[in-house]
């Protein structure tokens, strides 16, 4: 009981705090005089990451936000996603989000919170504990293990081995004053063993994984207007890539990464503008409110040294209202809506075209999201 009084007075107090704005623009887009994007972002860690960069980066101050995310495309064409988050906003929340995407393309999600009591982190490495559900791992190996339970029916018990050393652009902090969001790539690309659970029935799986970890100290969409984000393989070689588009409050600049290796050596490593070049197209029309912002299921890369990346966004994995799946009350949405703010969350099945200097195109697969902010 004490539990559901907290849940409603938070939703009182949000709603006293958002009536008494001038707007909702104001609570969601922030203060208006904010610094811009630096011209020099850190980079005093070194090329070798270490395990501590795994482990919990937030303390727990307000409006400090992190997650562990890991994903993989199975053998028999599934697909899972998890991820753990912990969130330090108008007030503290831990949860997971689970989907599921079996062979035949029927999709299952579900998100969970949970108490501050039943969550433990470490700042030494990743080791992650949401009652029986974690994510454990040291850069080489992890354990992921979601709980049926929790989950009508539906988890797994798995270990990712890395086949890549981890990635970073840099220290993997984008930085605006005091301000960040902070991105570490630990597994761009490994293997996936273990059981599939599905109520009651356990089955083998084998697959491709990856695992990234971000964490920063203000609202993302204090920062970005939206991103675009894509990892997959083609032969022998791993693609990570992805595109930042900055407010213009914070300089309207647009911030690429693009990261591609093999076994054996990093072929690109690029990180902002300097000789990367990109290009969005395929305009997304059955998605979204017809007032949302343009946005594009399709990313070209192109690098001054010969690479071309072309990512393809295909099927649609994951489509969600933010503010609908994060359990806002309805009112408060309609609120927002009356703002124009509708931020979305889009997961595609995607194919991935790489061609490097005078060579054939060669084909691959990935996953490619967008994450539109406002």
């Amino acid at each position: 009981m004490n539990c559901l009084i907290r849940k409603y007075v938070t939703i009182i107090s949000l709603g006293i705090i958002m009536l008494t704005m001038p707007s909702c623009s104001r609570l969601y887009f922030g203060p208006t005089s904010v610094s811009k994007l630096s011209t020099s972002q850190p980079n005093e860690l070194g090329p070798v990451v270490s395990n501590w960069e795994d482990g919990m980066r937030t303390s727990g101050e307000r409006n400090e936000f992190e997650w562990w995310y890991f994903d993989t495309k199975l053998d028999d064409g599934s697909i899972l996603v998890a991820y753990f988050w912990k969130v330090h906003f108008i007030v503290d929340q831990y949860f997971i989000g689970f989907n599921y995407r079996d062979p035949q393309g029927n999709d299952f999600f579900k998100m969970k919170y949970f108490k501050k009591k039943n969550v433990t982190f470490s700042s030494d490495s990743c080791e992650v504990i949401y009652e029986d559900n974690h994510f454990k791992g040291n850069l080489k190996s992890y354990h992921i293990k979601i709980d049926p339970d929790d989950f009508d029916g539906i988890g797994f018990d798995v270990k990712l081995t890395s086949k890549l050393k981890p990635y970073r652009p840099q220290d993997g902090i984008i930085k605006a004053g005091d301000d960040y969001f902070a991105w570490l790539a630990a597994v761009p690309n490994g293997s996936v063993d273990g059981n599939l659970l599905i109520n009651g029935q356990k089955s083998s799986i084998t697959g491709s994984g990856y695992h990234d970890h971000n964490w920063g100290n203000t609202p993302l969409q204090y920062l970005f207007d939206n991103w675009v984000w894509f990892r997959g393989e083609v032969e022998d070689k791993t693609v990570v890539a992805a595109v930042l588009y900055m407010t213009d409050k914070r300089g309207g600049y647009d911030v690429p990464i693009l990261y591609v290796a093999d076994s054996s050596q990093v072929l690109i490593n690029r990180f902002g503008g300097a000789g990367l070049y990109t290009k969005k197209s395929s305009l997304i029309k059955n998605l979204y409110n017809k007032k949302n912002e343009p946005l594009f299921s399709a990313l070209d890369m192109i690098t001054e040294n010969g690479y071309k990346i072309n990512i393809q966004g295909k099927s649609v994995l994951d489509n969600s209202a933010l503010f609908k799946r994060m359990g806002m009350p309805f009112p408060f949405r309609l609120a927002m809506g009356a703002s124009k703010i509708d931020p979305f969350y889009t997961r595609f099945d995607s194919e991935l075209t790489l061609k490097i200097k005078d060579k054939n195109p060669i084909e691959g697969f990935g996953v490619f999201e967008i994450m539109d902010l406002k």
